[in-house]
């Protein structure tokens, strides 16, 4: 059974950092979801950015800021839906704004991403399978 996760609508992207190896998304509520895999955001043109992305200059005239351009896509808009991926348990979050960030599993024996919310975390396994601690009652 797949953790309850509801949650995740309606809440905004409140703050976007980088710590170490870490990418943490802090929503409005306080809640939290974390990576240290990969991460991508798009839109219907296709990818904005990826968080390997971040730091590069790629021939431009700054290094992108993946934090930034995440903001500047997602701004104020609130999270309408998310999906869990069957297999892989990629988190995808989806904005009405038409861009979706999406939280890949990239291994077999790493964990992909994490979510805390309240009492609840989430932990998506190496290999794609969620363990639960605590549970959402929302």
């Amino acid at each position: 059974m797949s953790p309850n996760m509801t949650w995740l609508i309606g809440r905004r992207i409140k703050e976007v950092k980088k710590k170490d190896s870490s990418w943490i998304f802090a929503l409005d509520d306080g809640s939290t979801i974390t990576t240290e895999s990969h991460w991508r955001l798009i839109t219907a043109k296709g990818i904005v950015v990826v968080s390997e992305d971040d730091g590069h200059p790629f021939g431009l005239s700054a290094p992108v800021d993946a934090a930034g351009r995440l903001k500047d896509t997602v701004g104020q808009n609130t999270i309408t839906r998310f999906e869990l991926k069957e297999l892989t348990s990629d988190l995808v979050l989806h904005f009405p704004n038409g861009s979706a960030i999406e939280f890949l599993n990239f291994s077999c024996g790493y964990e992909g991403w994490r979510t805390v919310h309240r009492g609840q975390e989430v932990i998506c396994l190496g290999g794609g399978e969620l363990h639960e601690f605590g549970r959402s009652e929302e």
